[in-house]
Formats: C-alpha cells, structure tokens, sequence
C-alpha cells in the first residue's frame, strides 16, 4: 500500500483551470480524475479520496503524482500502449464482401468458408495476413457467428418448405447473428 498524499495549496489559475476542466470534460474517467485533484486540494488524503471516488488508494496517488511532475495535462487517462491496429477498413470492407459470397466465386476451391480460409483468402488479396482468432473478433464485431455447416439433401429441401434443412441461416460458415429475435421460452 502506498503512503497517503495531498496537494499543497493550487495557485487561483492552476484551481480555476482544474474546475473549468472538472466541468468540461465529456469522459467520465477524466472528470473522475479531476475529481481526485479537486478533492485532495480539500485537504482529504489520498486514501479518503479513494473510498469517495471507487477507485484504489494507488490509482489516486498515481494521479496525484502525474498531476505534480506533469500539471493538469498529465492526469486524464492516456490510451493504453500496444501494437498499432493491423487491419484496414480496405480489409475489413473485403471482408464482409466475401463473407457473402460463395468461395468458388473469388477462386477459392472448397465448399465453405473458415476463419483459416478467410485468413489465407485476406492475405492474399489485401496483403494483411492475420490469424483466424483476428477474423473471428472482425465478424463477430459485425454480428456474424461462426459455426459449423450443415448438411442438407438439396431434393428433400426442394420437396418441403418445412424441412429442417432450409432453416440455415447463413451461407457456408457463417450466418448474421439476430438481436432482434425473442426467445418463445416463457
């Protein structure tokens, strides 16, 4: 655990940027983080600002201290570090392209489209190359859901609106998710 930590007195400028600041924001973890400044400069510590604010006696020092070395515009929450995003929207729009489509259509010679063909398929086209886990989360971010296919007997299909195989949803693989649909369990 850390040791607790105020502010000091803030200069009238630095108090009234802090509440212009505190007020202005649209992002909530930001305006919490102001919150912390504007609490601390109230003489509470840092482990009474955290039960007030609902975070960890070590995030509050840690925007104390950024607020100390940095000024005000250390302490809203910086984006996390890591790889920059791979995928284009050139890709992604070719992505929900093919997912349409059968796979003979663009040359690939099998039935059915998995998130490793689409992957090869991408790679090849776009010059992305991704794994099938990275294809997985794209279609699902569009309300795909990936599944395994199912057989039908195109003659009985033919021969019965009612039969289970036209209940498909999907061609090959893949089939738009349906939020809207309710459950008829009651």
């Amino acid at each position: 655990m850390t040791a607790p930590i105020t502010l000091t007195a803030l200069e009238k400028p630095t108090l009234a940027e802090l509440r212009h600041r505190y007020e202005a924001t649209a992002d909530a973890e930001t305006r919490t983080r102001y919150q912390m400044l504007l609490l601390s400069w109230q003489g509470k510590t840092s482990g009474q600002i955290a039960h007030i604010v609902l975070r960890s006696q070590d995030t509050v020092v840690r925007v104390l201290k950024r607020f100390l070395t940095g000024g005000l515009d250390a302490v809203p929450r910086r984006t996390a570090p890591g790889r920059e995003r791979q995928v284009t929207t050139a890709w992604e729009d070719e992505l929900l392209r093919v997912i349409e489509v059968d796979p003979h259509e663009v040359g690939v010679e099998t039935a059915n489209w998995t998130t490793e063909r689409l992957a090869a398929y991408l790679g090849q086209q776009t010059g992305i190359q991704v794994t099938e886990e990275t294809v997985r989360v794209y279609l699902h971010a569009h309300d795909y859901v990936c599944k395994r296919s199912t057989w039908t007997l195109r003659r009985k299909a033919e021969e019965k609106a009612d039969y289970v195989g036209n209940a498909r949803l999907g061609r090959g693989s893949f089939s738009r998710y349906d939020r809207t649909r309710t459950s008829t369990r009651p």
